[in-house]
């Protein structure tokens, strides 16, 4: 099976002529700024690794990938793991090798996919460390002051969505609903949509602060007038979590964790939460009921 892109690139192929060329294809299947960001930044540690020079010497076209064999992807994430880096930090970048050799394989610029059988590293699961009590949301709320900083943590919190989009997001994507009620338009992974609701306080208190009437207008603007930037939404969220005295070290993310897991305490149905995630399969959304299990074996041992 073809990689995301893969197919349509294939008619291309014939204006290639070098490394440089086949990243930037395989890179344009990968619809996420963000994602083509790391992503860049993984295959230009790669090369270096190979060459043995400093990533940041490196030009992409300074290795042929056709040159390039399994022991060293192998070599490669031993590497890896000789560094402080978080497993699930090692795992995206060898990922990142292993899905531009498939692609590369896949559109004929290389024989073989020499990584097909190098395993990612198991990532340890920290879910269930990243979840705020409901207790701990609030705080954050109430601490912060009333504006736009308060509204990045409810929005985040009450649509579980990801920080690129919230930061993203305009005043087209942000309708009456039911009941007094706001409904959200957000425009998840590879552009796809799902709409949620938000309570009639925090749909209220947005148009509070509004001060731009164009629908194409940032909800959340920066100090310069433009969209609000994603570090700088990070540090909202970490600012608020110091405030609350929360010892940990908060990200947007957590709040996405916190509504799914939330919400599950409550009773919201499992599909309804894959909905409002954006999750491809239920499967994924799932992981959520193994985090706080209602019920255990120890429960039945005597007190």
């Amino acid at each position: 099976m073809l990689t995301p892109g893969a197919e349509n690139t294939v008619q291309r192929m014939a204006d290639v002529t070098n490394t440089a060329q086949i990243v930037e294809l395989w890179k344009s299947s990968k619809l996420s700024p963000q994602t083509r960001r790391s992503y860049d930044t993984d295959i230009r540690q790669f090369i270096g690794f190979v060459l043995g020079v400093s990533p940041k010497l490196v030009q992409l076209n300074d290795l042929d990938l056709r040159t390039v064999t399994m022991n060293d992807v192998m070599a490669f994430a031993d590497y890896l793991e000789t560094k402080s880096y978080e497993t699930s930090t090692r795992a995206r970048r060898i990922a990142a090798v292993k899905s531009l050799l498939r692609f590369a394989n896949e559109v004929e610029w290389t024989k073989f996919n020499v990584a097909a059988s190098v395993p990612l590293p198991e990532p340890k699961d920290k879910l269930a460390e990243r979840i705020l009590s409901e207790l701990e949301v609030m705080t954050m709320i109430a601490l912060t002051p009333k504006g736009r900083d308060r509204l990045v943590i409810q929005m985040l919190y009450y649509t579980g969505a990801r920080v690129s989009e919230i930061a993203s997001l305009t005043w087209r994507s942000v309708q009456p609903g039911h009941d007094g009620n706001g409904q959200v338009t957000l425009y998840g992974k590879r552009q796809k949509t799902r709409t949620v609701i938000i309570p009639k306080s925090v749909y209220q208190d947005l148009f509070v602060q509004r001060t731009n009437t164009l629908p194409d207008a940032p909800v959340f603007v920066s100090r310069k007038g433009g969209a609000i930037g994603e570090r700088r939404i990070r540090k909202i969220v970490a600012d608020a979590a110091a405030v609350a005295q929360i010892c940990a070290n908060v990200s947007p993310h957590w709040l996405r964790h916190s509504h799914a897991t939330h919400s599950l305490d409550r009773g919201a149905p499992i599909q309804l939460l894959q909905q409002t995630l954006g999750h491809s399969s239920l499967k994924q959304t799932g992981h959520y009921t193994h985090v706080r299990p209602n019920d255990s074996t120890g429960l039945y041992l005597p007190k």
